[in-house]
């Protein structure tokens, strides 16, 4: 049978997985940065929205990527925790509420 990869050792399952994975992390922070871009632009119930579409976005990061998320307390900004997302070097302030129990 032959190889279709053009002579690379054929993918894994789980190679596979690894790199969904990345891309599907890499989404999830766009989002929540495209968001909380738009959030900045609003007023009123739409920025509310954009804000909490940030949050929900932020949120699925920390549950399905918890080995690239770190979630830190701000002294700056009380009520608020720092998400930083370690690849990419970035991070979003959020809610501390919706993150309880995951400080650093």
């Amino acid at each position: 049978m032959a190889n279709r990869s053009g002579g690379n050792s054929p993918k894994t399952f789980r190679g596979i997985l690894g790199i969904v994975a990345g891309k599907n992390a890499q989404r999830l922070m766009e989002r929540a940065q495209t968001a909380n871009r738009l959030a900045k632009s609003l007023r009123g119930r739409s920025r509310q929205r954009a804000y909490a579409v940030k949050t929900e976005a932020l949120i699925g990061l920390v549950r399905r990527f918890p080995e690239q998320i770190i979630v830190r307390n701000d002294v700056r900004t009380p009520h608020y925790v720092l998400i930083n997302n370690v690849p990419a070097c970035f991070g979003l302030h959020a809610p501390a509420h919706r993150f309880a129990g995951t400080e650093g």
